[in-house]
């Protein structure tokens, strides 16, 4: 079974057409910019996997297990192009994945991330364009295989945003951007459940940083579509946020500032209007380049919401804390911030986000440790459907070990807890995977890998399953 991945191929021709010609044709530059020439650095890659698993239906699916080899081929280029006025970075593939005994139907997912940016005026006015998509899990407490398709969701985006920003002196700055987004959803099994939408953002701010006393002004609109269940006769709805605030900011000191917010809010969510004021604060910490604090909470129509980050660097470790929490619609995108996040859409719901992280690096040994929570509660409840309540618990460890300089062995750990109730029901689920690999530069741009994985997950309503897998790969660089 193919996918329709023509808007993906158009996009991924349409960023590489825009930018390459231009590089090729652009006249040399003056003297006094040679230091600014063209480049343009793109590296075609080839990817080939071959996975025997246990239980090709997934872990976390309750279907029956089945024996398959699982065939993978991915193409793609990674693309780093820079000119005076336009720059291009990412890398963009399509894999195709083959169960050999027909266990799942086969796939074409495409997977990666292009960034264009062109300044059309001064470096004032201009245009951001970007492609993304990923496979995310399907279930609330599971993760999605590396090589199994099975329980999983492709996302894709496009997006397009033209910008005006103008900086009148050191500390006075003024940013306009309208963004939209087209989201196209399909699940990757055999139901073939597919939502194509749109998302809008648009973003009005003029700020002065304080020397002392410094302020904000900001209007906001952003219209995010909110998916019909599969069946369901209800249309797909929306959820609409219209925003005006104005902040100020006081430099207690050149290292710490905090201020007020004030505004106003309208906004629409499945046929429900509120409307209200925001109220709120911000604080803003840097004692050092290595350390840093960004916290916002305010009071808004729909209760309150907060964002947190702080980030403190060492020369061999980085730890960090990320937490929010909004009112949304759309899925989230698969992020560092927000690792465990699924394909379900649940309606309008506050997303409450809390996760750490640790990374140490060495000369031979790295590790990154991460956890945290997500929860969802409904906003609003459709007549027809019932929104559920959510809450996902993970625990997340990798590790790297270079055993010579041509080889690595990498090991991982994860493990989920999740929670579903709607109505009088409660699902509970827990997922443990395993995972330990060796990978070995057989050439300079190729790559030899092999590892097993162990799945394990239980759930009350398909007791406990498990999955065994074995892989090994080849991937070449030109």
């Amino acid at each position: 079974m193919h996918r329709d991945t023509g808007a993906s191929l158009v996009l991924t021709i349409g960023l590489l057409h825009c930018c390459l010609p231009a590089y090729a044709q652009m006249p040399p530059p003056e003297p006094a910019q040679q230091g600014a020439a063209p480049t343009a650095q793109i590296q075609p890659m080839v990817d080939l996997m071959v996975t025997a698993t246990t239980n090709a239906n997934g872990a976390t699916t309750g279907g029956q297990p089945k024996k398959d080899v699982i065939l993978s081929a991915s193409a793609g280029v990674a693309v780093n192009a820079k000119g005076a006025n336009t720059h291009a970075e990412g890398q963009w593939r399509f894999t195709s994945v083959k169960y050999t005994h027909g266990s799942q139907p086969s796939q074409l997912l495409p997977s990666g991330q292009l960034d264009l940016h062109t300044d059309l005026y001064r470096k004032e006015a201009g245009l951001d364009a970007s492609a993304s998509a990923d496979q995310v899990a399907s279930s609330v407490g599971t993760a999605p295989g590396a090589n199994n398709t099975a329980d999983t969701t492709t996302n894709t985006r496009l997006s397009l945003s033209p910008f005006y920003t103008r900086q009148f002196d050191n500390e006075s700055s003024l940013l306009a951007r309208a963004r939209r987004t087209w989201i196209h959803s399909v699940s990757n099994g055999a139901s073939n459940v597919e939502n194509n939408g749109a998302e809008d953002n648009h973003l009005l701010r003029w700020e002065r940083r304080p020397v002392r006393l410094g302020y904000a002004l900001e209007a906001s609109y952003s219209k995010s579509p909110i998916f019909a269940p599969t069946g369901a006769s209800s249309p797909n709805s929306s959820l609409t946020r219209k925003t005006v605030s104005a902040s100020l900011l006081y430099a207690l000191t050149p290292e710490f500032a905090l201020g007020p917010i004030l505004g106003r809010e309208s906004s629409q969510s499945q046929g429900q209007s509120f409307t209200g004021a925001i109220r709120g604060g911000q604080l803003r910490w840097q004692p050092n380049e290595r350390t840093q604090l960004k916290a916002t909470l305010k009071h808004s129509v729909f209760g309150k919401e907060w964002e947190l980050d702080a980030i403190r660097k060492t020369p061999w470790t980085t730890f960090g804390i990320y937490s929010r929490r909004s009112a949304e619609a759309t899925t989230p995108q698969q992020s560092v911030a927000i690792p465990s996040s699924t394909a379900n859409n649940f309606g309008t719901v506050t997303r409450d986000t809390t996760s750490g992280r640790m990374m140490f690096a060495g000369r031979r040994d790295s590790l990154n440790v991460s956890a945290g929570l997500t929860r969802t509660t409904p906003l609003a409840q459709n007549t027809l459907t019932l929104t559920p309540r959510t809450k996902e618990y993970f625990f997340d460890t990798e590790v790297l070990h270079r055993l010579t300089p041509q080889s690595n062995l990498s090991g991982g750990l994860r493990w989920t807890r999740g929670l579903t109730s709607a109505t009088d029901a409660v699902t509970l689920s827990r997922d443990f995977t395993a995972r330990i690999g060796l990978s070995t530069k057989l050439m300079t741009d190729t790559t030899a890998t092999m590892g097993i994985k162990r799945q394990l997950t239980h759930n009350p309503s398909i007791n406990t399953s498990s999955e065994s897998a074995v892989f090994v790969g080849l991937g070449h660089r030109f």
